[in-house]
C-alpha cells in the first residue's frame, strides 16, 4: 500500500481489559468523522499527526522556540501557533525534557501486524484478541482488511469499535474476518446528535440496521453524557429501540473529564467540554431504567 495511503496510528495499548474479552491489545488510529464534544480521545479526531505539549514537563530552557523553523512557539508560553505548525518536528528533538511528543505515526501493515503479534501469548492464554479502535477504524478499510486477514491465520479473536458513521460497503468485505462489533449509538435524536457531535446520525442509525442484518454479534455501547442522553425520556427510547431490534444487553461509558487535558495538549484554544461525573446512585438509577427494557447495562468505569 502506498505510504501515502496509509493512516496515522496514535497509540497501541496493551493489556486492555475494557476492549472485548480477555486481555486484549487496541490499535487506535487516526482520523473521525465525529467531532463530540466530550471526546475523551480529542487527539484521535484529526487525519494528521500533531505535536502535543506537556507543560508540565517544561523546564523552560526555549530551545524549542529556539529550533522551530516557522516561529510557531510561543516565547514566554511555549504554547504553539497550530496554524504555523507544519508537524515537524525540530522542537521535539530539541527537546530534552520530553515535553512535546509527536501524536500519529504511518505504520505499514507488515509493522502493525509485527507489533500486535508480540502480544500474542497473552491472547491465547486469556482468550483475548485484538481491538481497533480510533477515531473511527472504518475509515481505513481497505488497511484494516489487509491487516486482519493475515492476524486471522493466527486464529487471533478481533474486535472493532466503530462511531457507525461509515461508508457500509466499502467495510463489508471485512465482516467475515471480524468476531465481534462495538457499536456506538449516542443520541436518538438526528438534531441532537449533530449538535453535539458534528453530523446527524442517519448514516449511523442506517450501517446499524445493515449490520444486524448481516452481522450476528454486535454489543451497543452508550457514552453516557449528562445533560445530552441521560434523560429518562431518551433512556426509554433507546431502551425501547434495541429491545425492538433483539438486544439483551447495553454498555454504558460514564463520561469523565480526562479528555479535556488532552484536548489542551494539542490545542491550547480548544474548547472544553464541562459536566458533573456521575455518583454511583445516579449510575444505578440508569441501569433500572434500562432494566426495565430487559437490558442488562454493564457499566465501563
Amino acid at each position: 500500500m502506498n505510504i501515502a495511503k496509509l493512516p496515522y496510528i496514535f497509540d497501541i495499548q496493551r493489556f486492555s481489559i475494557h476492549d472485548g474479552p480477555g486481555i486484549r491489545t487496541v490499535l487506535f488510529t487516526k482520523a473521525c468523522p465525529l467531532k463530540c464534544s466530550w471526546c475523551q480521545n480529542p487527539e484521535s479526531q484529526k487525519s494528521k499527526a500533531e505535536v502535543a505539549f506537556y507543560h508540565e514537563d517544561c523546564s523552560n530552557c526555549n530551545k524549542c522556540v529556539e529550533t522551530c523553523p516557522n516561529d510557531a512557539i510561543d516565547t514566554i508560553s511555549k504554547i504553539s501557533n497550530y496554524s504555523a505548525c507544519t508537524q515537524c518536528g525540530a522542537c521535539i528533538d530539541a527537546c530534552e525534557n520530553d515535553a512535546r511528543r509527536m501524536i500519529g505515526k504511518k505504520m505499514s501493515k507488515e509493522e502493525i501486524i509485527t507489533e500486535l503479534l508480540k502480544d500474542i501469548d497473552f491472547f491465547k492464554t486469556s482468550n483475548g484478541g485484538i481491538t481497533f479502535s480510533g477515531g473511527e477504524p472504518l475509515l481505513h478499510a481497505d488497511l484494516l482488511y489487509e491487516s486482519i486477514k493475515d492476524l486471522k491465520k493466527h486464529d487471533i479473536h478481533i474486535n472493532i469499535e466503530t462511531c457507525g458513521y461509515f461508508n457500509f460497503d466499502s467495510v463489508s468485505k471485512l465482516l467475515p474476518y471480524v468476531d465481534l462489533i462495538y457499536f456506538d449509538i449516542k443520541h436518538l435524536n438526528s438534531s441532537t446528535h449533530k449538535k453535539f457531535t458534528g453530523q446527524g446520525n442517519e448514516i449511523i442509525l442506517r450501517n446499524f440496521i445493515k449490520l444486524n442484518e448481516v452481522f450476528e454479534n454486535i454489543e451497543v455501547r452508550v457514552p453516557l453524557i449528562p445533560g445530552v442522553n441521560d434523560s429518562e425520556e431518551h433512556i426509554k427510547s433507546l431502551g425501547g429501540y434495541l429491545t425492538e431490534k433483539g438486544y439483551d444487553s447495553i454498555h454504558l461509558l460514564p463520561y469523565h473529564s480526562m479528555g479535556n487535558s488532552k484536548a489542551i495538549r494539542i490545542d491550547h484554544k480548544a474548547e472544553l467540554f464541562k459536566a458533573k461525573i456521575y455518583t454511583k446512585e445516579e449510575i444505578n438509577k440508569i441501569k433500572s431504567l434500562f432494566s426495565k427494557y430487559n437490558l442488562n447495562a454493564i457499566i465501563h468505569d
